[in-house]
């Protein structure tokens, strides 16, 4: 007779814990989404999340002014130029492709390189971005010496507060040096910095009146060049002048 009374209250108690972990889960599932929510969510909710954990999705930024850096006429100096851009997703990205446009407004700045290098990715992580640019990246352009073509795009990178170094890549493959300059330590540099052309819309920089014209003297002096010396090379040549 005393075993069955000791069972019966170990039964009892046994139930009642279950109720009350039955009425907690019960209570998760109205908290956390009306009880749409599924029951493994409510029973890891607790849990650290996971490697595989999806990342949250990142909301457009609200319009915002960046720097460019360019060449002076000479090739020599940059030249540092305000833009605004709208919203989007990428900052960086949008940031880097603003500079591979070229300079807009009514501005004394020259393009860096090519315009017909284009950015095939762009990260950034634990301080350091890494860009990765197309092969035209390396054709010298105009008079433009290789410092201010290499930081041109390092301080439009490196402007944010988020990137300390600057990693460059040619269509997937890192490079180490670009024209004998070692890309060790890429940072921001003010000392190559001339002045500030001043701040111009993303719209002046889409309807590319300025950049248009650069271009166009580009390619007219480009043919008369060639017209007059066939064997003077592109590179050797200052378009800008």
């Amino acid at each position: 007779m005393q075993k069955a009374k000791w069972l019966f209250i170990c039964i009892l108690c046994i139930a009642a814990i279950m109720m009350l972990v039955g009425c907690n889960i019960l209570d998760s599932l109205v908290k956390d989404g009306g009880g749409s929510a599924p029951l493994g969510q409510i029973l890891n909710k607790n849990d650290e999340v996971g490697e595989n954990a999806l990342p949250v999705a990142t909301e457009p930024q609200g319009e915002q002014t960046v720097k460019l850096y360019f060449a002076d006429k000479n090739g020599e100096v940059l030249i540092e130029q305000s833009r605004t851009i709208p919203k989007t997703l990428s900052l960086a990205r949008e940031t880097v492709n603003q500079w591979l446009l070229g300079p807009a407004g009514d501005s004394d700045c020259y393009p860096v390189v090519s315009p017909d290098t284009d950015l095939l990715d762009i990260s950034i992580k634990n301080g350091t971005a890494t860009v990765d640019l197309s092969k035209e990246y390396l054709q010298p352009y105009s008079n433009v010496t290789a410092e201010i073509a290499l930081y041109g795009l390092a301080n439009t990178v490196a402007q944010f507060s988020t990137v300390q170094l600057v990693k460059i890549r040619i269509e997937g493959r890192e490079i180490k040096t670009y024209r004998s300059i070692d890309l060790g330590q890429l940072r921001f540099r003010n000392d190559i910095i001339g002045y500030s052309s001043g701040t111009v819309s993303r719209q002046e920089s889409d309807s590319g009146s300025s950049n248009d014209m650069v271009q166009e003297a580009v390619r007219d002096n480009d043919k008369n060049l060639e017209e007059a010396n066939p064997s003077l090379s592109p590179s050797s040549k200052n378009l800008f002048l």
